[in-house]
This record gives structure tokens, C-alpha cells and sequence, in this order.
């Protein structure tokens, strides 16, 4: 898709930097977000991420104007926009669905929107050709919706919404109805979009890899908080949380008591007598519980009865299940006294030494490969993530 630079410039009218301020939405005696604070810097791609009900898609409807926050504030650059309707915000927003109007053609659908602005009808369908150019669907002016394939409907569905040269493009899972193909194809096409534009995207999803893809800020909820928000590879290789351990990075969560701590390493005790080495940059002290992070990726498989099943960050169990991913097998094991241990281990290493469900394995890994976690797993967040 190519932008002109005259379109460019029509952003710069204002800040697309989006300010959360002790937002807080109620409904009846449920709080779907608490008390959440953030910011979005202008012109960043952020992906909101989280389970079903974890209030991401809530907090979307209260930026775009569809819901108004119980108590709270939002900016938008340095307007304070609650209370504003959502086509004085500078906003535009890109349904799940698409929303598109089945009985106008696609010409009249991307210039909808300028024709409830008053428009005049030639104004606003030569700026609609033009916007259905950028997203190449021109020789497709005169159709209907019900013509077009699924990647086709987005594309107009997105050319609809910038043609008012918002300055937050909203974006509520966009890509959740397209194959796998298609989703990759439009993952690459809204990454590309949004850096031409320069403007704010600001995208729901519950899809990991798809946040992880396009962000440059993934920000992780659950339960109406945020968990945490940073950079992708900041929320994939070093979670805060055990929740977001298990659900961005797929990684096994260990916790224990520490049992001695020195400049050269420190030493973890778990609750089922498992005894590991953790990195000596741990800050708790002696006594005191530690959880760590270990992913998937940096583990180890092999059957039981070799030299591995005496290494000191080794654990011994039962094959549960393996399922073939392509590139790599992954092999969930399920280990006494702790949660299901789950190794993706490359094709090539899986089948010079298969394991099928019921064989006796070790699993082992480094411990400079353990990553320390700022909470400690309480036990409380059901079992671990097994996407």
C-alpha cells in the first residue's frame, strides 16, 4: 500500500498520544477495568492483549466514544476527550466485523463517513477512489460487500476508516475472521500502513503471535489491570509476572524457597523437593519465595536413565502428550508435585530420539536460561497456558 505524503502531512494536525488516567469501567457489580493508568506514545503500534473479559476490547469502545468510563480520564494528544462524541475525538475505528453497509457499493462505503460530515458528493467520491487506490481495491469500485473475499471487506473496511485522517486508528481484532494465509498477508500490510502513516494504532487481540508481530507496544491484561506493557520482546523474554510468562511466552513457571545465595550462584527448593541453581542475580534473600521462568525453547528432553537425570536443574516425568508444530514437536510432561512441563523441541532433535505419551523422560535446561520473575506464583491463575 503506498501513502501520499500530502495524506502524511494531514495527520499533523495534532498528537495521537493516547493518556489512560485511573480509568475505571463498571458494569452492574462487575468492574471490567480497574483503575488503569497508561500511555501510548503518538505514532506507535500497541497491541492490547488478553483473554476474553480481561477488559482490553472495553477499554477500545471508551477511547473510540462507545462507552463511557464509570470514573477516569482519556487524552487524546492534550484533549481530555471523555464526554466528547466519538467523531470530535480524532478517532476512527476498524470493526471485527467490518461493519460494512451491504446495500451501498464499495465506492459508497469508504465515503460514508465524509458524506455524514457534509461533504459535497463529488468531494468525497473522488477522495474515496483515491483512498481505495492506496489500498488497491480501485477496479473494484462498483461491487458490493457481498463480492468481495474476507482480506478484500478488511481492505475497505480500513480504506473506510482513514479517510477521515484520524489521528488513532482503532483497530478491535481486524484480522480474527481470515485464514491463516490472509492473516499473515494483512498482518504485514497494517505494519507497513501504520509506519507510512505515522499515526497511532492502537489494536485488540487475544492472539500472541500477532501482538508480538506487529507491536511496538504489547500491553498484557487480565482481570480489567494491566499486567504488564513493554516493548514485544520485552513481554516475551522477560515477563514480570507468571501470568504473562504462561500466557505470551508459553513458558514454564517454577517456584520455591531460596536456599543459599552466593556472587556465583543461588540455589531454589520447591515444595516437591526438586533443588535448582537460579541465576545469583536473584534479589531475594535466603528463606524468602522466588518464581522463575524458563521457555519452552531452552529445554531439554531425553529419555530417563541417562547421565541428565542427575543435573542439578533437571526434572524427571511422563510424557502426556507431543504434538508435531512443523519446525518443532511439542512435548507436554506431566511431573509429580508440579505443574505440566511443556519443551518445544526442534523436528530434527525429536526425531533422532522420539518419545511417544507414556514415556519415562527427563526434562533439563541451564540456568542461565531461567529468567527471575518480580512476583511469585501463587497457585491462583489455574494451569498454565498450553497454546
Amino acid at each position: 500500500m503506498s501513502v501520499s505524503v500530502e495524506q502524511t502531512a494531514a495527520h499533523a494536525h495534532g498528537s495521537g498520544e493516547i493518556r489512560l488516567v485511573n480509568l475505571t469501567k463498571t458494569f452492574g457489580d462487575t468492574k471490567a477495568v480497574r483503575d488503569v493508568d497508561l500511555t501510548i506514545p503518538h505514532g506507535s503500534y500497541c497491541c492490547m492483549i488478553g483473554p476474553s473479559g480481561c477488559g482490553k476490547t472495553t477499554i477500545l469502545r471508551m477511547v473510540a466514544g462507545h462507552e463511557t468510563p464509570t470514573s477516569g480520564e482519556i487524552y487524546i494528544g492534550d484533549d481530555m476527550v471523555v464526554g466528547k462524541p466519538p467523531v470530535k475525538r480524532g478517532t476512527a475505528m476498524m470493526f471485527q466485523s467490518y461493519a460494512l453497509f451491504p446495500h451501498l457499493t464499495i465506492l459508497d462505503n469508504v465515503a460514508f463517513y465524509l458524506k455524514m460530515r457534509s461533504v459535497p458528493k463529488d468531494e468525497r467520491r473522488k477522495r474515496a477512489f483515491e483512498m481505495l487506490e492506496r489500498v488497491q481495491l480501485d477496479h473494484l469500485k462498483s461491487r458490493m460487500p457481498a463480492q468481495l473475499s474476507g482480506g478484500q471487506q478488511q481492505r475497505v473496511a480500513l480504506a473506510r476508516a482513514l479517510i477521515t485522517n484520524p489521528k488513532v486508528l482503532l483497530l478491535d481484532e481486524p484480522l480474527s475472521a481470515l485464514d491463516e494465509f490472509l492473516r499473515l498477508q494483512m498482518r504485514g500490510e497494517l505494519k507497513s500502513l501504520q509506519e507510512e502513516l505515522g499515526i497511532t494504532f492502537l489494536h485488540v487481540t487475544h492472539t500472541q503471535p500477532e501482538a508480538i508481530a506487529l507491536a511496538d507496544m504489547v500491553v498484557v491484561m487480565d482481570n480489567g489491570t494491566i499486567e504488564q506493557a513493554g516493548t514485544a520482546r520485552e513481554i516475551f523474554d522477560e515477563p514480570k509476572t507468571p501470568y504473562v510468562a504462561r500466557f505470551m511466552g508459553a513458558q514454564n513457571v517454577l517456584t520455591g524457597t531460596l536456599e543459599s545465595k552466593s556472587a556465583q550462584n543461588a540455589i531454589l527448593k520447591t515444595a516437591s523437593g526438586g533443588v535448582f541453581e537460579v541465576p545469583a542475580s536473584v534479589m531475594a534473600d535466603v528463606g524468602d519465595p522466588v518464581s522463575v521462568a524458563i521457555r519452552r525453547d531452552m529445554v531439554e528432553v531425553h529419555r530417563s536413565g541417562g547421565p541428565q537425570d542427575t543435573a542439578r536443574n533437571a526434572l524427571e516425568g511422563v510424557v502426556e502428550a507431543t504434538e508435531y508444530q512443523g519446525n518443532f514437536v511439542k512435548i507436554a510432561v506431566a511431573i509429580e508435585g508440579e505443574a505440566v512441563f511443556v519443551a518445544n523441541i526442534s523436528d530434527k532433535a525429536y526425531f533422532a530420539e522420539p518419545v511417544s505419551p507414556g514415556s519415562k523422560v527427563t526434562v533439563s535446561w541451564n540456568a542461565q536460561d531461567m529468567h527471575l520473575l518480580d512476583k511469585v506464583d501463587t497457585g491462583d491463575e489455574g494451569s498454565p497456558y498450553m497454546d
